[in-house]
């Protein structure tokens, strides 16, 4: 599906309305982390920002 699992986490957890800073409480990432996560799904799938990204996850079937 061209999504690598930490994506997938961090997609999920957008979806569910969580903020960076709370997605990397949860995953014990840095805020760094989880903003060049959602960086780099967006660029690698020619997205526009973070809700785009999780809609294309959830018609892909990804989350």
């Amino acid at each position: 599906n061209g999504f690598s699992e930490r994506e997938i986490e961090v997609l999920r957890l957008v979806a569910d309305g969580f903020d960076t800073a709370e997605i990397a409480e949860k995953l014990s990432y840095s805020e760094r982390t989880v903003k060049n996560v959602i960086h780099d799904v967006t660029t690698r799938f020619n997205l526009r920002n973070r809700c785009h990204a999780v809609a294309y996850a959830l018609r892909t079937g990804v989350i």
